[in-house]
């Protein structure tokens, strides 16, 4: 007996930002990777920024991302679809931590700048950039909602 069978069924959602909250300025997005690679002085030599990977992360409470770098990436960023009270900010980790093995450790009340880890608690709709060799990480999720982003990498075409 003949029979079909359906294989690899592919989903596609689509949505607007502004549905689930604030909405995203796109133009605003490009402008502030190009502001960031001008600030940084890149050399992208005629090249231009190129949107690479795009992905959902949903953390249940108990749920965290590890400490991490994108390697093959230029820029990375994170926009915030949902952040309850207690679902923990980014982490960016000082790049010189390891090699200040003999260093003392900093005060808790350090200035910015000269602190070890920096959190970053942004608000819904808000979107952070930061050069993709930066180690981050999200801090385990102590809220009963689950912390909903969406995440991207850009690199140079």
């Amino acid at each position: 007996m003949s029979q079909i069978e359906s294989l690899f069924i592919t989903r596609l959602y689509r949505a607007r930002l502004s549905e689930h909250g604030q909405a995203i300025d796109p133009e605003e997005l490009v402008a502030s990777c190009y502001s960031i690679a001008e600030d940084l002085e890149f050399d992208i030599d005629g090249r231009e920024l190129k949107l690479e990977d795009i992905w959902i992360n949903i953390l249940p409470e108990g749920g965290l991302h590890t400490s991490h770098i994108h390697p093959h990436s230029a820029i990375s960023g994170t926009t915030y679809v949902s952040r309850p009270e207690g679902a923990g900010a980014l982490k960016l980790e000082d790049p010189r931590s390891t090699r200040m093995m003999a260093a003392p450790a900093r005060l808790k009340e350090a200035r910015r700048e000269l602190q070890s880890f920096v959190y970053v608690a942004p608000d819904v709709g808000d979107v952070l950039l930061w050069e993709s060799w930066l180690r981050h990480e999200v801090p385990m999720n102590m809220a009963e909602e689950e912390r909903i982003s969406v995440s991207f990498n850009y690199g140079w075409g």
